[in-house]
C-alpha cells in the first residue's frame, strides 16, 4: 500500500508541472480605448478624410461627428470644390470628445486669354471643352494643358501656369493637315499671253485694211 501511494504521489508531481507548461493561463487583452471627434466649420458639405479615408461630410448643421476613433493622434483633411484644402492633426482622448474647427479659404483664381490663327477654334482645358477662340477663361490657380482644335487643321497644345489674380496670355497657330496646292508650270501659253496675241492680230489686220482702202 505504501508503494502504491508513493507511485501516485510521484505521478501527480510529474503531471501538474507539464500541464501548466502545455496549457498556460490565457489572459484576454483589454479593449482598445476609443473617443469621439467633432468637426465643425465651413463651407457646409466639405468632405472630411480621417487618416486617408473618407469619414463623411459636414452636415447642414455645420458639424460632423465621428465615433469610435482609437485614442491618439489622427490626420484630418478637409476639401471642397473651389476652396483650398486644409489638413490638421488632432489628438483624440479616451472616453472624451475632441473638437476641431476648419474654415476653408476660397481658392485663388486667375484667367487665360486665348487667341488663335485661324479664329473660331475649339478650346479644351485639361480635356474639358471651354468654348471657341478668342476667349478669356477663368480657372483656379494651377497648371493646365490647353488644346486648340479645328477640323482640317492639326491640333495645337501647350502647358500654361496660371497665378491667382493674374491673366496669362496664350496664342496658338494651327497648321493645315495638308499643304496648300503648289501651282505647276503650264506647257502652253498663258491665258493673258493668248489674249494679247489675239488683240495684236486684230489691230494689225485693221491697219492692213485701212492701207488697202487708200
Amino acid at each position: 500500500m505504501v508503494t502504491g501511494f508513493l507511485s501516485c504521489l510521484v505521478t501527480i508531481c510529474l503531471i501538474f508541472p507539464v500541464a501548466a507548461i502545455v496549457a498556460p493561463e490565457v489572459v484576454s487583452a483589454p479593449d482598445q480605448a476609443t473617443g469621439t471627434l467633432h468637426i465643425d466649420g465651413s463651407p457646409v458639405g466639405m468632405e472630411i478624410m480621417l487618416d486617408g479615408r473618407v469619414a463623411g461630410q459636414v452636415a447642414d448643421s455645420g458639424v460632423l461627428v465621428i465615433d469610435n476613433i482609437p485614442v491618439g493622434l489622427h490626420d484630418v483633411m478637409a476639401s471642397f470644390p473651389g476652396y483650398e484644402s486644409q489638413e490638421v492633426q488632432v489628438n483624440v482622448p479616451g472616453g472624451l470628445a475632441a473638437e476641431v474647427r476648419i474654415d476653408l479659404a476660397t481658392q485663388a483664381t486667375g484667367s487665360i486669354d486665348i487667341s488663335s490663327t485661324p479664329t473660331n477654334v475649339q478650346i479644351f482645358v485639361d480635356d474639358l471643352y471651354k468654348g471657341i477662340t478668342p476667349a478669356v477663361i477663368e480657372v483656379p490657380a494651377g497648371s493646365y494643358i490647353v488644346l486648340l482644335r479645328l477640323s482640317g487643321y492639326q491640333d495645337w497644345s501647350a502647358q500654361v501656369d496660371v497665378n491667382g489674380g493674374e491673366t496669362t496670355v496664350l496664342s496658338g497657330t494651327l497648321l493645315p493637315t495638308s499643304g496648300a496646292p503648289v501651282p505647276t508650270a503650264s506647257s502652253g501659253p498663258s491665258f493673258m499671253m493668248t489674249m494679247l496675241i489675239i488683240v495684236s492680230g486684230c489691230i494689225f489686220a485693221a491697219l492692213c485694211c485701212q492701207k488697202g482702202r487708200r
